[in-house]
């Protein structure tokens, strides 16, 4: 969780910086040919579409990752009630990483900025944390003796 808001903040302000760049060299008329234009338009389609659809696609494989562990993990159902507890746990987190970034966007220098999907995972991440932790919960420890191994009753 913590990992995912560090990114989600650097990626934020890393997209809102290599427009302003773009902007700035588009301006500065130092490079006036074809080419030139061409690098700066694919620097400038970079930061807003290229670094949303990054994070994307990073996220939604660190929750597929997560619902793939949770199926290889080998766990006794007594210890449900610790994995509640530490969903609890991540809920009331992501709570307070959601507002911090929300704070973040609303800041007066990003007033005319907004990220499509980096936004998007970050205002809903307490849905998303109860959708993948439910998800979880119930793969790890619902799960079925495959191949002839011992199944814990």
């Amino acid at each position: 969780m913590i990992t995912l808001f560090i990114l989600a903040v650097g990626l934020f302000v890393l997209a809102w910086i290599i427009p302003q760049i773009a902007t700035g060299l588009f301006s500065a008329n130092l490079n006036t040919t074809d080419e030139g234009t061409n690098a700066i338009n694919h620097l400038s389609n970079f930061g807003t579409n290229g670094i949303q659809r990054g994070f994307f696609f990073l996220f939604i494989g660190l929750c597929i990752a997560e619902l793939i562990s949770a199926f290889y993990i080998d766990s006794h159902p007594i210890w449900l009630f610790l994995y509640i507890i530490m969903l609890g746990l991540t809920i009331i987190l992501g709570a307070y990483l959601g507002n911090t970034y929300e704070a973040l966007i609303n800041l007066e220098a990003f007033s005319s900025f907004s990220q499509g999907f980096i936004t998007i995972v970050m205002q809903n991440i307490i849905k998303i944390v109860i959708g993948i932790g439910a998800l979880s919960m119930i793969i790890i420890f619902s799960k079925f003796g495959l191949g002839g191994s011992n199944q814990r009753m």
